[in-house]
């Protein structure tokens, strides 16, 4: 991954392990949340317009593989340490 990940002003190498732990717990809730809000808003979208309810999962997709990175390059900072 070329890009910098930062939480709060700090970059991943600049954060305690206490914080790092506290980012991936909150990256994981997001991803649940997120998929929630997306499958409903799908699920909304196809009474009104089968078609346009490809877009809020397209949305989640793209979202949940950025945060799932954002995870990984989290977990590999915690065990670099």
């Amino acid at each position: 991954m070329n890009r910098k990940l930062s939480y709060n002003g700090k970059e991943l190498h600049q954060m305690s392990t206490d914080e790092l732990k506290a980012q991936l717990k909150i990256n994981q809730y997001r991803l649940k949340e997120r998929a929630i809000c997306f499958l409903i808003g799908a699920l909304l979208l196809a009474f009104v317009n089968p078609i346009l309810s490809v877009i809020p999962i397209v949305i989640l997709l793209i979202t949940r593989y950025w945060l799932l990175q954002n995870n990984y390059a989290i977990k590999q900072e915690i065990d670099r340490r």
